[in-house]
């Protein structure tokens, strides 16, 4: 058998505590003056709320007697449903210090998507918020109170209840003793067809990420970073906010991403880092008061981003955005390259294997174990792997050897570089060979006309199937679709190549509630619409 290996743990510098409570206690202590999280907070007439490391041990530590005083106790799962603000932060750590399970829960699902997550995790006191833009959150769960059983107490930010909730005396009793093995947090997927699957993982899991998240990054106690991303995400929970606090930096909050406001906060908080989605980058770089705002403090920004062409920045030509692969299974990044590696070796693999971290790479059919530079489905196992899934025994998800098997296709080279092709139930078919949607996606990026592409197959009676480019254009762009081909030919390999393009408007790409997935079986019927009308549309807005 072939297994590949990270380095040892053990040998890996830089990891402190592996509880969450006691990760807090260690940064609050470490970092007690310096600033952790600010906030304009929309329920304060958008007053800025700046919390010190040491007042968010004190806040973290109150939650924690509201919660005990609640009768949670080692165990019980803990519902945070909030956007971005620092009350969900402490809700987190002050969970983690009663020895409860944090679940942090999306803002974005539906009543009914919501009670499914609370009944599976078994939520038994959820801490939220008033309101959120159209949200009402207390409203949500007051209507959900039959379905849930488990559920004694909700605290909602902005009304008396989280007052009371705040107002237990301060416990005396030492933070729960708990091991970096205990369950510590659920994470939910956010799929695009089926329900979310609810995955447990162990204290070790988000503290390893945030010690070793932070030095991938790069980040230190004058790190100051920006970011919209959801506690909720594995990248806002970890890549967000823990690696920021490992290293002593500050979270410059935003709780719902609007483009000007994000700019303004930017500039006023002389943010070092900006870390955004794709999309959103492209909203502010269209914003009109992008080219004017002053992003001159910017200097952990993508060599050739947007970021990096604003005329007030100029980045740091040593750090690029850290390339990496990982799952909600593996609690963000299971391979990764560094903030330090040159930019042509990000474009060749997603790096290396982090600490701890074992790979195989398995025939799907044969269930062998392959060798260097073969293609198949990644296996993965080490110390961020997931405990299980809610409602699943203990390695029901894994393999006899422990190893989870992703669904994900790529290969290992020589040099130890993991190679990802994308997912084995998206790649396309056609004349015998596979097609992955992801590599043309990537290389789609880089044409300056596009904002939005995804690639799905559809089928061909004398090819199995056929790859068919679905486009959205930037604002006033113009492209045919012989030119996005022409720009892929010298990308892609020619039976790649999509025999199809077709244009969408902006928004006509159908998402997932939260706007970062394309729904792909909604598009799928557009799709066939479209081709059963003009089998080959070659201008933006063609029917």
């Amino acid at each position: 058998m072939t297994t590949v290996e990270g380095p040892a743990l053990a040998e890996f510098s830089g990891i402190g505590a592996l509880t969450l409570g006691a990760f807090l206690e260690e940064v609050a202590l470490r970092f007690a003056p310096h600033e952790a999280l600010v906030f304009d907070d929309p329920m304060r007439n958008g007053a800025t709320v700046r919390w010190t490391y040491a007042e968010l041990g004190h806040q973290a530590r109150g939650v924690a007697s509201g919660l005990r005083a609640a009768g949670v106790t080692a165990g019980d799962a803990v519902g945070i449903l909030m956007g971005n603000r620092p009350e969900a932060v402490a809700g987190i750590f002050g969970a983690a210090l009663v020895g409860a399970i944090a679940v942090p829960l999306s803002t974005f699902a539906p009543r009914g998507e919501l009670a499914l997550m609370l009944q599976r995790a078994e939520v038994k006191v959820v801490l939220t918020q008033d309101r959120l833009l159209q949200r009402r959150f207390g409203a949500d769960l007051d209507a959900l109170r039959p379905q849930l059983p488990h559920l004694v107490t909700v605290a909602v930010v902005g009304t008396p209840s989280w007052d009371d909730f705040l107002a237990a005396p301060p416990d005396p009793a030492a933070p729960a003793t708990v091991t970096p093995d205990d369950p510590a947090v659920v994470i939910f997927s956010s799929g695009t067809t089926s329900v979310p699957k609810g995955m447990l993982h162990a204290h070790r899991a988000p503290t390893l990420q945030f010690w070793v998240q932070a030095q991938i990054f790069g980040r230190h106690p004058a790190t100051r970073m920006w970011t919209a991303l959801p506690l909720f995400w594995t990248a806002g929970f970890n890549t967000a906010m823990g690696s920021t606090l490992a290293a002593g930096g500050c979270w410059v909050m935003q709780e719902t991403f609007e483009p000007g406001a994000a700019l303004a906060l930017m500039a006023r908080e002389r943010v070092t880092e900006p870390y955004s989605l794709p999309h959103q980058t492209a909203a502010l770089a269209e914003h009109p008061a992008w080219a004017g705002t002053d992003l001159s403090s910017l200097t952990c920004v993508f060599g050739k981003g947007a970021f990096a062409r604003h005329p007030r920045v100029t980045g740091d030509p040593t750090w690029m955005m850290p390339v990496g692969y990982g799952l909600s299974e593996t609690c963000a990044l299971f391979v990764s390259h560094w903030c330090t590696t040159p930019r042509p070796l990000t474009k060749q693999s997603m790096g290396r294997l982090l600490p701890g971290n074992r790979l195989r790479i398995v025939d799907p059919d044969s269930g062998r174990v392959l060798g260097v530079d073969e293609e198949g489905e990644l296996a993965l196992a080490g110390p961020t792997l997931m405990l299980r899934y809610l409602g699943e025994g203990e390695g029901d998800s894994l393999d006899a050897d422990g190893f989870f098997h992703t669904g994900d296709a790529g290969h290992v080279d020589a040099q130890g570089y993991v190679h990802f092709s994308g997912r084995r139930t998206e790649m396309i078919k056609t004349g015998g060979a596979n097609v992955s949607p992801a590599e043309i996606e990537v290389q789609l990026r880089a044409m300056p006309a596009v904002k939005l592409s995804r690639i799905v197959g559809i089928p061909d009676p004398r090819l199995d199937q056929v790859v068919v480019a679905c486009i959205t254009l930037k604002d006033g762009a113009e492209a045919s679709g012989e030119e996005i081909r022409a720009f892929l030919k010298d990308r892609v390999a020619a039976y790649k190549l999509p025999r199809h393009v077709l244009f969408f408007a902006d928004g006509e790409i159908p998402m997932t509630t939260s706007a970062t997935k394309v729904r792909d079986d909604a598009l799928l019927v557009l799709v066939h619409q479209r081709l059963l009308v003009d089998p080959v549309p070659t201008t933006p807005g063609a029917p």
